[in-house]
């Protein structure tokens, strides 16, 4: 073995370099970092507007900061764009430093670093998603030198002098192809970088994509930005933005919001924090929690994510949001952002923002909020069963399903104090309940969020009734038979006692409307389990309970035994209770018990499909064999 490798077996230290791919690297960006080929534009634009906010740190008096975009179609299927500006531009030093490192910001000093959210290291590579080569010129404010960089896709990349005017010749890139923010009449400073794109690219951005994509990404600059092509020079970013405006109407404000999303609102938030400003615009029809890319986040008048989950509510699905933020982070990807305390407090801003405008129209106009709770009832309840001051202040405005149609949550409230109000967390317990009621109110709780809103009833007001129906609600709803009533029974409620036994279900008599129902099944025990846990009302209620000897379940059993409740105002089963044939009796106590069920919506098991089967022909028999 050689000294050379002795040593190295011997733990010498040395230091080596990492070997980069940029060919994989540029996959890795296009398949996991960037969610769209788009966002190169978006890139170029951010670069330009940093290098001129660059400047004006260095230069506090100018104040002339231009963007240009020049787009020019080529012969071979291909189109030449170019993006200039007149910023800071980067000397020779800073070329090799900024533009041929990945990831190294271009932005000198970490004091003024955190002002800026670009990386022109990694926004420059995007650029090789749509393009083999990026030629960049760029004179810096202190050099008199322009500089050609060129990268390829291949990881290599050439530094070059540029010459001056009169010694250039006509090139392949073309002298009137070239911008001149870099390089005026007086030798202004700036950046050029210039792509061409080739076929398919080509294809997919077009003059009028390219326009509309950058109109998207920068139509908060402040800076000017023009784009030049076939239909000459136009800017790309001179909207209207209210909130810079000294005084805007809520009228200019909506149309503003239409303009932005092709919709109209039914009203608008200001939002306002620290480093927040914008609008949330409240939809006019009923939308869905699943609704994405509903908004347009902007972090330092740069488009940043059309989906906003990180900073939105989730409760404000209602809502599309305008917004545009000076102190988040962005990710990597400047896709999303960060999740630190800037965000969290920009949420509670947001959250807080539009808390107000509720309590503002409970205040100041009612009846729009009534509107507004109407078309967007499920998105306030979800609201209001998370915060206390929101349902103490939008409860009587919300709605509820009832077997008197719809009643407001005030509606409810006032019938709470004169007679109890019961709810149905599942719509099959409801239909059963609903007959029963009478004049009584029965709400259908089986909606989200609804069950919520009604425990939490008791605990804001005081003197009413609002009780879940469950099984020993029938007890309040069935009324005891009369002594003559039972007694005229009192053969019949034994001859179906033997015969529902076998079913493991006694027979009940009692009075109740309506008169016409003659029976009414009731589960309870382990019939009721079985049911619900079929059901999956309560899938796992029962696990990590021990019921260990106490005989708990038996007596659960025993109390909550399943039912038939016969009607002794039903006149069916009062002629019943005269007949005298025992066998014709269990038979219509078979089909009464099985029909029960079916009225009831309850799943018919083999068993009882059997019965239901045997006793029509049996009734049949019966008649067939009277008409004889």
């Amino acid at each position: 073995m050689g000294k050379e490798n002795e040593g190295i077996v011997k733990g010498s230290k040395e230091d080596y370099s990492f070997q980069v791919d940029l060919k994989g690297i540029i996959r890795l960006l296009s398949e996991n970092l960037y969610s769209s080929g788009d966002v190169f534009l978006r890139e170029l634009l951010q670069n330009a507007v940093d290098a001129i906010e660059a400047r004006r740190v260095e230069e506090p008096g100018f104040a002339d900061g231009r963007i240009r975009i020049r787009y020019q179609q080529m012969g071979n299927r291909q189109a030449r764009l170019v993006f200039s500006d007149n910023g800071i531009g980067l000397t020779r030093e800073e070329i090799h430093t900024f533009l041929s490192v990945i990831g190294q910001s271009s932005k000198r000093g970490e004091m003024r670093r955190g002002s800026f959210i670009g990386q022109f290291g990694i926004g420059l590579l995007s650029c090789f998603l749509v393009a083999d080569e990026i030629v960049v010129r760029s004179r810096s404010v202190h050099e008199i030198q322009t500089y050609r960089w060129l990268g390829r896709s291949d990881g290599t990349y050439q530094v070059t002098v540029e010459p001056k005017k009169e010694e250039r010749h006509e090139t392949g890139e073309g002298e009137r192809g070239r911008a001149k923010c870099y390089e005026g009449e007086g030798g202004e400073s700036g950046t050029e970088v210039t792509l061409v794109l080739k076929e398919r690219m080509a294809c997919q951005y077009r003059e009028e994509k390219v326009i509309s994509l950058l109109r998207e990404y920068g139509f908060l600059i402040q800076i000017p930005v023009e784009f030049e092509g076939a239909g000459g020079v136009r800017r790309v970013n001179d909207g209207f933005i209210p909130w810079r405006q000294s005084f805007c109407s809520n009228e200019e404000i909506l149309r503003f919001g239409e303009q932005m999303f092709g919709e109209e609102f039914f009203g608008v938030v200001p939002i306002s924090g620290e480093g927040l400003k914008g609008y949330a615009f409240i939809s006019q029809r009923q939308t869905s929690a699943a609704a994405e890319g509903r908004h347009k986040i902007f972090l330092k008048d740069m488009l940043i994510t059309e989906e906003g989950k990180e900073l939105i509510p989730k409760w404000a699905f209602f809502t599309r949001c305008i917004l545009n933020a000076e102190n988040l982070t962005p990710m990597a990807s400047r896709e999303g952002f960060v999740s630190d305390h800037q965000l969290t407090r920009a949420r509670n801003e947001i959250e807080k923002c539009i808390f107000d405008y509720f309590v503002a129209l409970s205040q100041y106009d009612v009846n729009k909020l009534k509107q507004l709770t109407s078309i967007h009832n499920v998105a306030v309840k979800s609201l209001a069963v998370e915060n206390e001051q929101i349902y103490k202040l939008l409860f009587p405005f919300l709605t509820f399903f009832t077997n008197k149609g719809r009643l407001t949550g005030f509606q409810v409230v006032e019938a709470a104090k004169r007679r109890p109000v019961y709810y149905c967390t599942e719509l099959d317990d409801y239909r059963r309940a609903c007959p029963l009621v009478g004049n009584g109110v029965l709400i259908n709780a089986g909606y989200i969020y609804d069950t919520r809103l009604l425990q939490f009833l008791k605990r804001y007001q005081r003197g009413i009734q609002v009780e879940m129906f469950d099984e020993a609600s029938y007890g309040a709803l069935l009324e005891e038979p009369t002594p003559s009533v039972r007694k005229e029974m009192e053969a019949l409620m034994a001859r179906a006692g033997r015969v529902l036994g076998a079913f493991q279900c006694g027979a009940v008599l009692k009075q109740f409307e309506p008169a016409e129902v003659p029976a009414l099944y009731v589960p309870g025990g382990e019939g009721f389990l079985t049911n619900a846990l079929g059901e999956r009302s309560f899938s796992g209620f029962l696990e990590g309970f021990d019921l260990g000897e106490t005989g708990m379940m038996g007596d659960f059993e025993c109390k909550c035994g399943t039912r038939l409740y016969l009607n002794g105002k039903n006149s069916l089963i009062r002629r019943l209770a005269a007949v005298k044939d025992e066998e014709l009796t269990a038979s219509m106590v078979q089909v009464l018990y099985v029909h029960a069920m079916l009225t009831g919506h309850y799943t018919l098991k083999e068993k009882e499909t059997e019965v239901l089967n045997a006793g029509l022909i049996r009734l049949m028999e019966f008649g067939l064999g009277g008409n004889g």
